[in-house]
């Protein structure tokens, strides 16, 4: 796998930031003659405890952790503050990629008045080694009288986009930024009161006092997490690597804390309600087998009409985003764990009408690809150029929903056969097909040895050669890359010293979010991938960076910064997030246990890694309406013998209809992975 190292100026900034924390050495530093499961230039995991610089989370036992985390952004943050004004909230002062550009120096600073529509830009030099003053008080003062003058004369004013805005239909003038606690989401900001300017004097002259860089609460993690819930109803796991079997409990807690009353999963701490893609991912990562009702229960919250639901995304969701299939491939999950007929018999209506409106909306037959955004990465200034506008981005091909289609009209077909809908099963077939065929032809870099990020264009579409990790992992999971392309998707791929980015490489300017990113859940399916690919080395790298961030801030964030791993510069967040402890948690069933859910059993396949190696037991684990007991030593992906209730094993398959409590015995070849 291609590692992008750690620049200079991080580095200087991550050891400035250890100097100055107040832990004595000998409080923090471990012992040399422990051995590290993963060790790089900028974090190393031991078996109890994950160690960067002066940052130190312990285990003090399978359900208790302590650590000393502070994060970084408030010493090193720029000076330099984006910003654009937007009426009503929209994105209407000037073209995209025109901003206002201010040099906050100092503890108070305040802007000149800008013209709405005018831009300004700060020539001022910055004296090196600057960085923006905690807690700043920053006055931005913004000249509307043009626009008051319009509304007076003619009823209406046109902004420098086009946009007419008339007088009666004017709300209020709001805030857009870089940071925090600006941001560039214009779909929510009309609705944040403490981003719009005033003018109390009425002189057409609005201000602000925006409070930068400030020392908040979520700058700082919890000393300590002790487990507080009763999770003796679900799976519990233990190993011989006590950092393991914490980030599992710890996991298995926030996923109770994310169960709402209603019995629906909640997204995240900070994220209210049921969201399609969020849950969807999280389901077939794990939820599927821990909670498949309450994932039932979720599932159903996002149809209308009989079609599955599009969350957020560009130009008001669908059809420019177009990710919302994937709800069809965790409904399939669901059922595989389940085996529920009732529900195959429902959802694949669902899916079925909602790929026929698909195919009539976001299917381009010149290319065989299917339009629409980056799934997930739904926020257009982070992912795509400034000039793309949504009717730009919904034309756009991308790699990710297109591997969500492919493997939903994949899954519409297994549907299908087993409801004897033949004709449609041979059509879903057909469309699957052609999709696999068309990204492996217009969207593989042979040079690179992994696929580009989208086709794009108005008058002739080209190849962004942009790498996208999820679209990536996606590709070998669901078999759209072939087992060469998937070898050299997982050793080319570029990742950060922290982990696997959203895209790579970065988009300059834009502040971290989905650019500049990287997701815990994410990275779960680039696990999941490389362990199918074989690649031994960037499983481990995968894994250690899901454990080291839920280590040392205590809980599963939603994001972090792929620059520096710290989780307050980016430009939203959540801690206890759905689909990140989802992946935790998936960690230990499908790739250490290889748990892969088929229509009639249970494939068990799995992949110890050598820094692994040893033993490993998950009990009180419920497959349909059995209940099993697994215990597997060793390590490797080959398993040199597999006995249940002391009788050896055929194959390493739990049949559907098995009932009662079994124990099962798994000795692994601790072979090295890759030997076949």
């Amino acid at each position: 796998m291609k590692s992008i190292p750690l620049k200079s100026s991080i580095l200087f900034a991550l050891l400035a930031v250890s100097a100055c924390q107040t832990q004595k050495p000998a409080a923090t530093a471990k012992k040399a003659t422990a051995t590290p499961i993963w060790q790089s230039e900028a974090y190393t995991i031991y078996p109890d405890s994950v160690v960067q610089g002066a940052h130190v989370a312990r285990v003090i036992s399978r359900t208790e952790l302590t650590s000393n985390y502070q994060s970084p952004a408030n010493q090193f943050q720029s000076p330099g503050i984006t910003f654009k004004f937007a009426i009503n909230g929209r994105d209407n002062e000037m073209k995209s990629g025109v901003d206002h550009y201010f040099n906050c120096i100092g503890g108070n600073c305040q802007t000149p008045v800008i013209t709405f529509g005018q831009q300004f830009k700060d020539t001022a030099e910055v004296p090196a080694d600057t960085y923006l003053s905690q807690n700043a008080a920053m006055t931005v003062r913004l000249d509307m009288r043009p626009v008051l003058q319009a509304f007076e004369k003619q009823g209406f004013y046109t902004s420098p986009t086009g946009d007419k805005i008339f007088k009666e239909d004017f709300k209020g003038v709001y805030i857009a930024g870089n940071t925090d606690p600006l941001s560039w989401d214009f779909d929510n900001l009309g609705g944040n009161k403490s981003l719009e300017l005033t003018d109390p004097d009425g002189d057409g002259v609005y201000e602000i006092t925006l409070n930068l860089n400030a020392s908040r609460e979520e700058k700082l993690t919890a000393q300590q997490w002790k487990m507080s819930r009763d999770v003796a109803a679900f799976p519990q796991y233990n190993s011989d690597y006590p950092i393991a079997d914490a980030m599992y409990n710890l996991a298995l807690e926030e996923m109770i804390n994310a169960v709402e009353p209603d019995s629906t999963l909640r997204t995240g701490k900070e994220w209210a309600g049921v969201w399609t893609r969020d849950i969807s991912y999280s389901i077939i990562l794990s939820m599927a087998q821990l909670q498949p009702q309450v994932s039932k229960y979720s599932l159903m919250r996002k149809v209308k009409d009989g079609r599955i639901v599009q969350d957020t995304g560009t130009g008001g969701a669908y059809p420019v985003s177009t990710d919302r299939m994937i709800w069809a491939v965790a409904a399939w999950e669901v059922y595989k764990a389940t085996g529920d007929e009732q529900w195959l018999s429902d959802t694949y209506q669902i899916i079925k009408k909602s790929l026929e409106e698909d195919y009539k909306n976001a299917h381009n037959l010149e290319t065989g690809l299917v339009r629409g955004e980056s799934s997930f990465l739904d926020w257009r200034e982070q992912t795509y150029p400034r000039w793309m506008q949504p009717a730009d981005i919904y034309a756009s091909e991308n790699l990710g929903t297109n591997a969500v289609h492919y493997q939903a009209n994949r899954v519409a077909a297994q549907m299908a056969e087993l409801l004897n809908d033949k004709s449609a099963a041979t059509k879903f077939k057909e469309v699957a097909a052609r999709i696999k065929q068309s990204i492996n032809e217009h969207l593989w870099q042979q040079e690179k040895g992994y696929y580009g990020q989208y086709l794009y264009g108005r008058n002739y579409k080209i190849l962004s050669p942009r790498a996208e990790a999820l679209g990536e992992a996606l590709t070998v999971i669901f078999g759209v890359a072939d087992e060469e392309r998937s070898k050299a998707i997982a050793a080319n791929t570029p990742v950060t010293d922290f982990g696997t980015p959203n895209i790579y490489p970065q988009i300059p300017g834009i502040p971290p979010y989905h650019n500049n990113g990287i997701w815990p859940f994410v990275q779960s399916y680039w696990s999941l991938a490389v362990a199918k690919a074989g690649n031994e080395k960037a499983l481990m790298e995968s894994i250690s960076a899901i454990y080291r961030p839920e280590a040392l801030f205590l809980t599963n964030k939603e994001n972090f910064v792929a620059a520096n791993g710290d989780y307050a510069g980016t430009q939203v967040n959540s801690s206890n997030m759905l689909w990140s402890l989802s992946g935790s948690l998936s960690m230990v069933y499908k790739v250490l246990f290889g748990m892969d859910f088929q229509v009639d059993k249970l494939l068990l396949n799995p992949l110890v890694p050598k820094a692994f190696a040893g033993n490993h037991k998950l009990t009180n684990y419920t497959y349909r309406k059995a209940v099993l007991n697994i215990e597997m030593s060793g390590h490797g992906n080959q398993i040199n013998s597999i006995t249940m209730d002391g009788k050896p094993m055929e194959k390493p398959e739990i049949p559907a209809g098995l009932t009662g409590t079994h124990s099962i015995n798994i000795e692994l070849a601790n072979n090295e992975v890759g030997e076949r």
